[in-house]
């Protein structure tokens, strides 16, 4: 199975690596993409934001990363994935998500989508909760792994 996980990663938290360790685990090769949105504005480049994910992703021979602008389903029929991961901390995070993988299925109905449910640790981080951590000097230490908060440091 070739997976996909989708996302901006503004920055990438530990409840994004949660999701793809476990990602990791069922598919035989796993893309994190890194979603480029022109009518979104982030905190971190594109350059930023792809070193924190290969500094990750690294570890993990069947996991690969890039970026894409456009449609999702465009990005994961151009790179041959049959399943698109999505995380969710909540309900409100499930609805959300649900509507976008039904919107996804009626473009392309042979891409799946799979939900992994956040463990306790993590339900909480939101990469928007520690973008406002980081712009008010806070200490975000504890919602990115240690490599991520060194190279956040290193560019902050």
């Amino acid at each position: 199975m070739n997976a996909m996980y989708p996302g901006t990663f503004d920055p990438l938290t530990l409840g994004h690596e949660e999701i793809i360790n476990r990602a990791a685990k069922i598919s035989d090769n796993l893309l994190v993409a890194i979603a480029v949105n022109s009518s979104k504005i982030t905190m971190f480049d594109l350059q930023d934001r792809l070193k924190l994910v290969e500094i990750i992703t690294s570890r993990y021979p069947n996991v690969t990363f890039g970026s894409y602008e456009g449609l999702t389903v465009d990005f994961a029929n151009a790179n041959n994935i049959d399943v698109i991961i999505r995380g969710a901390r909540n309900s409100t995070d499930f609805n959300y998500e649900s509507q976008i993988a039904q919107m996804n299925n009626t473009m392309d109905n042979a891409l799946e989508s799979i939900f992994f449910i956040a463990s306790d640790p993590y339900k909480s981080i939101t990469s928007s909760l520690v973008r406002e951590v980081i712009s008010l000097n806070g200490d975000y230490s504890k919602f990115v792994s240690q490599q991520v908060f060194d190279h956040l440091k290193k560019i902050i």
